[in-house]
């Protein structure tokens, strides 16, 4: 199995939460041990986990901090699927993003629109999109609300998250695999829809237990078979948890193997 969506190590990004920290678990109901990357890495495999992608986020303009993309660039753990993160809103953003990519060669980029301050269609943005649709890489894009800031005061705008923007993007830059994180809830029809007639859009997982996965999502799992993909969103969602309740799901044991590992092969190959 492959895990698309990873936050580790867990001291790391709870320290990125920051002022957030508290209304995160809250929102999350989120209880768990501080585990070094390794420890987290051997907790994974023994679930049958044998690789994750380990997400950074570069939010240096927006919240003045960052989860740095040494974290997965300086690891020699082949379980880790290495993917970076540049803030769009710094000037040399570009300069950095190319560096970046030559430096660490990443199997993909993750971008946080509402925790990184920025619109998906902001010309800034763009540009880095050109970039790394030159190379081909997969991103992944967290959509949807966020549970990151409820119920506290934040100049986190959730339009941000708006899955149609990505309608755009898929449309500009087909090279890119566009991976839209926890469905784009509330707004999940409308990223359903996005990934049905995008070739190059897809749908992950993460954020929430199986059991509260919005039924729609099942609904049309036949039709979206190759489009869905497994991410936990560890370690605010168990892997252990999410793996026992996809166990219950009502479908076909075909396209659950492709939700958990085939596809995320594809997208990485």
């Amino acid at each position: 199995m492959i895990d698309f969506h990873f936050h580790a190590p867990v001291k790391e990004f709870l320290n990125f939460l920051g002022e957030y920290r508290e209304s995160t678990m809250r929102y999350f109901n989120a209880k768990f041990d501080i585990k070094s990357l390794k420890e987290s890495l051997d907790y994974a495999e023994s679930l049958g986990i044998k690789r994750v992608v380990l997400l950074p986020i570069d939010s240096t303009t927006f919240l003045g901090r960052k989860i740095p993309n040494e974290v997965t660039c300086n690891s020699k753990d082949d379980r880790i699927v290495k993917f970076i993160s540049v803030d769009p809103l710094k000037p040399n953003a570009e300069e950095e993003l190319k560096k970046i990519i030559k430096e660490c060669e990443p199997q993909g980029v993750k971008f946080h629109p509402q925790l990184q301050g920025f619109h998906p269609l902001d010309e800034r943005a763009l540009k880095l999109y050109s970039i790394i649709d030159s190379y081909s890489l997969p991103v992944v894009f967290h959509t949807g609300t966020s549970g990151v800031g409820s119920s506290v005061r934040s100049n986190i705008r959730l339009d941000y998250g708006r899955p149609i923007y990505f309608d755009e993007i898929a449309i500009k830059f087909p090279n890119i695999k566009i991976i839209l994180a926890h469905f784009g809830w509330p707004w999940t029809e409308e990223a359903i829809a996005i990934a049905l007639h995008k070739p190059n859009v897809y749908l992950d997982l993460s954020g929430w237990a199986p059991k509260y996965i919005p039924d729609v999502i099942w609904k049309y799992a036949v039709r979206l078979q190759d489009k869905l993909i497994f991410g936990s969103d560890y370690p605010l969602i168990s892997q252990e948890r999410w793996l026992k309740e996809f166990k219950e799901i009502k479908i076909q044991e075909e396209i659950k193997e492709k939700i958990l590992k085939r596809n995320a092969e594809k997208i990485l190959s």
